[in-house]
C-alpha cells in the first residue's frame, strides 16, 4: 500500500479500448429500477467532463448493480432523493484521480442504494469526507477496519508482537514501508481530528501486543464511515 502524495502512483491506469458515452449509457440504462435516472445524470456529466475515470467509475457500477440487483431498495430508488446521491457521488467522481477515492464513492454509492433507510444527508457526508480525503486516508482507515486483515495482506510484517514496546508508529512502519513517518503521522493527525479514531498521537509506546494494538481504535462514527466505504458482497 502507497502513499498518495504522488498522484502518479494512484492514478487510474489505462483501459483497453475507449469507453463511449454510448456504451456507459446503455450499461446504465440497464440496470433495473435505476437506470433510467442514473443514465440521464451521467450523460450531462460525460458531455461536459470527457473524462475516462468517470467513464470507467460508471461502467463498473452498473456492473456492481445488476449483480446485487435482488437487494436494491426500489422505492429509493425511484425518488427524488436517490437521484440527488445520483449526482453528488457522480460529480464528486468526475473530480477524483486516485483510484482508493473512486472505489470508496462507488461503495458509498452501492451501500445508500441497498440500504433499509437511506439518507441523502449521511450519504452526502461521507461523500465529502471522501472527497476531502488523500487516498493515504483511506489506506489507513480500512486497515484500522480490520488489523488482522490487513496484516495478512501484508504477509503478517507485524504479528501478534511479542517485544517489550511498541507504538503506532512502529506498527505503521510495517504495514506501510514505503510510507515515510510524516505521511503516517500526518494521516493519523487528520483522522484524528475528523473524530475517526480516538487516540492522539503516534509515538507513545505501549505493551507489545503486534497488530492486535490497532484493534477497537476505530470510534462510533469511523465504523460509520468505514461501513460505507466497505463494498457490498
Amino acid at each position: 500500500m502507497k502513499s498518495d502524495d504522488d498522484q502518479e502512483g494512484h492514478s487510474l491506469s489505462a483501459t483497453p479500448g475507449e469507453l463511449t458515452s454510448e456504451i456507459v449509457s446503455a450499461a446504465l440504462s440497464a440496470v433495473p429500477v435505476a437506470g433510467g435516472p442514473m443514465a440521464a445524470i451521467a450523460n450531462g456529466l460525460i458531455s461536459r467532463r470527457q473524462n475516462r475515470r468517470l467513464n470507467k467509475f460508471l461502467v463498473d457500477l452498473a456492473a456492481d448493480m445488476k449483480g446485487l440487483e435482488q437487494r436494491i431498495n426500489r422505492d429509493f430508488a425511484k425518488s427524488e432523493e436517490f437521484e440527488a446521491v445520483a449526482e453528488d457521488v457522480f460529480s464528486k467522481a468526475a473530480e477524483t484521480r486516485q483510484q482508493e477515492k473512486l472505489d470508496a464513492l462507488r461503495a458509498i454509492f452501492l451501500n445508500t442504494l441497498l440500504s433499509d433507510r437511506p439518507s441523502y444527508d449521511a450519504t452526502a457526508e461521507i461523500a465529502q469526507l471522501v472527497h476531502d480525503f488523500q487516498a493515504r486516508h483511506i489506506v489507513m482507515l480500512r486497515i484500522l477496519a480490520d488489523p488482522l486483515r490487513a496484516d495478512q495482506e501484508m504477509g503478517t510484517g507485524v504479528g501478534s508482537g511479542g517485544g517489550i514496546a511498541t507504538s503506532i508508529m512502529s506498527i505503521f512502519r510495517k504495514l506501510l514501508p514505503e510510507w515515510t513517518e510524516d505521511e503516517i503521522d500526518r494521516t493519523w493527525a487528520e483522522l484524528h481530528e475528523r473524530k475517526l479514531h480516538s487516540t492522539p498521537g503516534t509515538k507513545v509506546m505501549m505493551t507489545d501486543r503486534g497488530i492486535h494494538q490497532l484493534e477497537g481504535r476505530l470510534t462510533r462514527f469511523g465504523q460509520h464511515v468505514v461501513g460505507f466505504l466497505t463494498h457490498p458482497d
